[in-house]
């Protein structure tokens, strides 16, 4: 990308921080991991959607994340039209544009030739990669592989050394290979989204072979050559091979081919032409989100600004962010010891009203949070907590959403708050910078510094002080959304703009103290038990090619599956390594079954004082007699294995104990 921009002659800076970004100050940025990383800053965002959503369906935190965006910049229409779907009933202006993991616009000459070999480059994240297809690849020194040494010692004979990071290396070692291979997950096939491999192997003028991805066929069409890999890795291995001999025995036909496809890349595809609308993109995101520079007439808001333990000085930084709202509220109140001095020496935006209403020293947050609400004269009323700091649009989005759903009594933001992350050490090459803010956890009570509530909800609230702190604000919020219903009542403005301190900030007796002040909630009637329903896990892991096989597979997840394993059975777990020492571990607890041995596709011998075999090595006669479970993420490679070895004539009992593996190392993750 950033060669790209530098060919452009546009300004850009690469930055790892919410500090690097604040202090580059562009007009606009662009996020590469949005389901990871929300918008964190008053700078646009665009979000690149070129990742399945599948594969972050178990992210409870990726879909706030990748909405918190500005704009959208999505890599095929079924992303953006998920996109859309979602966010249709908020009515919010939904901006994107077209963006794939693309290369900048090179044409290096094909190079092709009798000696070439199939380029494949990766950080083998996801465990053994396409283990059997590069395998015999490999064997057949039909593959040149590339990545950190350490993933992929399995493939030693085809391992040609990491190439670094510097947006020229791969694409010149792709040149140098003169074919290479472009092959995609599942979840990318079923969303259509395109890896990166098949633009920069366009650069390179290297011979393509990939699977029939639906971008690839519409786009490339004969410029590539295409493998099934529907049919498993062996029939898909055995594809590649017979392309790679036709390529070495043709070479003038395969670099008449590369260079079609590098003339498409061209004219389509390059960073450089995708970069290009983006200018238009950012006009629309201001013109329809609340980052126009002209100054409207201020809105029919009034805000409450309490001075808490910061003081004057931390309360007229509240102020001045307020003042530099580009939809300005028609009235501000400054509630406080000083509040007076405050406002004397601070000037409101042209048509905003801005009044003191001054309490005596040592009172709390709260106290001038209830004073201040209670003289307001506006229709809708919002809060600064201390702490809080909106972006510019932050107002303006909240009343927009109270404009597009005028039966709703409230409406919040997206709500940022600090975190402290604990990132890889240095020697870690999977290292993130640390990210200082998160998206609250709204599902229940939305955080009271993004609120928007009506004047005639608030009113009847505000009738004693209970003489909180800062968790005045947060009694608020609870009680209001009690009384409006449910959060689902509410309107999300689907917008993060603005940082304030989380709950956690509170101190325990105010925090025990908001507990108390909760429990006699209004009664509403007894309501329709609901059964919460199940959490969708993965039945296989995201590179097994034939995902569909495993789904037939009887499950092992809780413990009522491994009780209804077949009582007296002997098991072989398939399996030898991480996943099968987890599942032997779980086996030993169940008496009515017992654990014989492992099978393993890449090894035998033993593990754990018992034997492991390849599946080959089994008399048929011992694989029927025995269940075997799936301790394995290629769970359809595995039943493609066992089927072979049977060839049909032997019944087999195969469980798919994945799910259960899965969810294990989630949460073991999340305690590490």
């Amino acid at each position: 990308m950033a060669i790209a921009l530098d060919a452009m002659g546009w300004e850009h800076q690469i930055v790892n921080t919410v500090e690097e970004l604040e202090n580059f100050g562009p007009d606009v940025a662009v996020c590469l991991h949005p389901q990871m990383v929300p918008k964190m800053t008053a700078v646009p965002s665009l979000a690149c959607h070129w990742n399945p959503p599948s594969i972050f369906r178990n992210d409870p935190n990726a879909l706030a994340n990748e909405l918190s965006h500005d704009g959208f910049l999505t890599a095929g229409a079924a992303i953006e039209r998920r996109l859309r779907d979602i966010l249709w009933g908020s009515g919010r202006p939904v901006a994107t544009a077209p963006m794939y993991p693309s290369s900048q616009g090179w044409k290096l000459a094909p190079s092709l030739n009798a000696d070439s070999r199939f380029f494949y480059v990766g950080s083998n994240w996801d465990g053994r990669r396409f283990p059997a297809l590069l395998e015999t690849l490999g064997r057949r020194r039909m593959l040149a592989l590339h990545g950190q040494a350490g993933r992929w010692q399995h493939l030693a004979d085809a391992f040609m050394g990491t190439l670094p990071f510097d947006g020229r290396s791969v694409i010149e070692r792709a040149q140098a290979c003169g074919m290479g291979l472009c092959l995609h997950l599942p979840a990318h096939l079923e969303a259509g989204i395109p890896n990166m491999r098949v633009f920069e192997l366009c650069a390179a003028g290297a011979l393509i072979v990939a699977d029939r991805h639906p971008f690839i066929v519409e786009h490339f069409r004969d410029t590539v050559l295409y493998v099934d890999t529907a049919l498993g890795e062996a029939a898909a291995a055995e594809q590649i091979l017979a392309h790679g001999d036709w390529a070495r025995a043709h070479p003038t036909a395969g670099r008449d081919m590369a260079r079609a496809a590098q003339e498409i890349f061209l004219q389509r595809f390059t960073l450089e032409r995708l970069f290009a609308p983006l200018p238009d993109l950012h006009a629309e995101i201001r013109r329809s989100s609340g980052y126009r520079p002209e100054r409207p007439v201020p809105l029919p808001v009034a805000v409450v600004v309490p001075i808490g333990e910061g003081g004057l000085a931390e309360a007229g930084e509240r102020l001045a962010a307020l003042f530099d709202q580009t939809e300005p509220p028609a009235e501000i109140v400054v509630a406080g010891h000083g509040a007076q001095s405050l406002v004397g020496r601070m000037r409101a935006p042209v048509g905003t009203s801005l009044r003191a209403v001054e309490l005596p020293a040592k009172h709390t947050e709260g106290n001038a949070l209830w004073a201040g609400a209670q003289t307001i004269t506006q229709g809708w009323v919002a809060w600064l907590p201390e702490g809080a700091r909106p972006f510019s649009e932050h107002l303006g989005s909240l009343y927009a959403a109270t404009v597009l759903h005028p039966d709703k009594c409230l409406a919040y933001a997206q709500v940022l708050e600090p975190v402290q992350e604990a990132g890889g050490g240095d020697d870690d090459p999977f290292h993130k910078a640390e990210r200082p803010w998160r998206l609250a956890d709204q599902s229940s009570v939305p955080h009271p510094a993004g609120l928007l509530v009506r004047h005639t909800r608030l009113e009847p609230l505000l009738r004693a002080d209970p003489d909180l702190g800062a968790g005045g604000a947060w009694l608020l919020a609870q009680r209001l959304v009690a009384s409006c219903g449910t959060i689902d009542l509410c309107v999300d403005s689907r917008r993060a703009t603005i940082r304030a301190l989380a709950k956690t900030a509170l101190s325990p007796t105010e925090q025990m103290r908001l507990e108390d002040l909760d429990r006699l909630r209004p009664w509403r009637g007894p309501t329709e038990a609901t059964t919460p329903s199940a959490v969708a896990l993965p039945w296989t892991g995201p590179s097994d090619l034939n995902p569909q096989l495993a789904e037939p597979l009887p499950r092992l997840l809780d413990a009522e599956d491994f009780a209804r394993l077949p009582r007296g059975c002997h098991i072989y777990i398939y399996g030898a390594s991480r996943g099968g020492e987890l599942l032997r571990l779980e086996l030993a607890k169940w008496v009515h079954v017992s654990v014989v041995g492992f099978l393993d596709s890449h090894r035998h011998g033993d593990a754990w004082g018992l034997p492991v075999h390849q599946p080959e090595e089994l008399p048929a006669s011992v694989i029927a007699g025995t269940v075997i479970v799936i301790a394995n993420q290629y769970v359809a490679a595995c039943v493609e294995r066992l089927n072979r070895r049977s060839s049909g004539e032997t019944k087999l009992t195969v469980y798919n104990a994945y799910p259960y593996i899965h969810r294990h190392c989630a949460a073991e993750s999340e305690t590490a």
